[in-house]
């Protein structure tokens, strides 16, 4: 899947220039309850401003609130650190980048760098829960020796008893030991015949 499919567009996002005062983006952010903002002015993407900076700022420089919020605008403490990804790259790049640094959104920009919105956290699970399938359906896991046929084998079974299959997914699919994990969701209401079918045809139900 692309990360384009999945981002959240520039047009939905409340955003913020590098101009604007503490004072704006502190109220933008409790207004909205957001913990961070974009900052983007036109087609260009700079970072975020959070709550976060702001607090430690104000704590660390011991500047006095009024002047923290009107004499400091957002460009002298955004955050420029905050990854880019391209519109057309694999989620799968950019749930590398929400992982492995402490960032709340990765920026999505075009081929000619124009800002075009955010992939954050919470689209990567809602996604996660749409693959998996999660509360539909029935659910059966199994364990499969990782021979050639096991995942037709298994789909046949599904198939001849009218299974309507939601999510079809091998769990690590890349581990090196002699099993896999298969987690299947599916509407059935065979679900008892479909277990003992897999059974006898030499899978492990978890």
């Amino acid at each position: 899947m692309l990360v384009k499919s999945i981002m959240v567009s520039k047009e939905n996002l409340t955003t913020v220039t590098p101009e604007v005062s503490i004072k704006k983006a502190l109220e933008l952010l409790n207004e909205k309850g957001y913990l961070s903002l974009p900052v983007v002015d036109g087609q260009k993407f700079y970072g975020a401003i959070s709550k976060e900076k702001i607090y430690s700022f104000y704590f660390e420089k011991g500047e006095d609130k009024k002047s923290v919020l009107e004499d400091f605008t957002v460009e002298q403490l955004l955050r420029k650190d905050i990854p880019t990804i391209e519109t057309w790259k694999e989620v799968e790049n950019a749930v590398v980048l929400l992982e492995s640094q402490k960032i709340p959104f990765v920026a999505v920009v075009d081929e000619f760098e124009d800002f075009k919105g955010i992939l954050t956290h919470k689209a990567v699970f809602q996604q996660y829960t749409q693959v998996f399938g999660l509360n539909k359906g029935k659910r059966l896991a199994v364990i499969a020796f990782d021979v050639p046929g096991q995942i037709s084998k298994l789909a046949r079974i599904l198939t001849e008893n009218n299974a309507d299959i939601i999510s079809f997914v091998a769990v690590d699919p890349e581990s090196v030991t002699e099993v896999k994990e298969i987690v299947v969701r599916m509407k059935t209401d065979k679900i008892d015949k479909i277990e003992e079918e897999v059974r006898a045809a030499g899978f492990k139900i978890i």
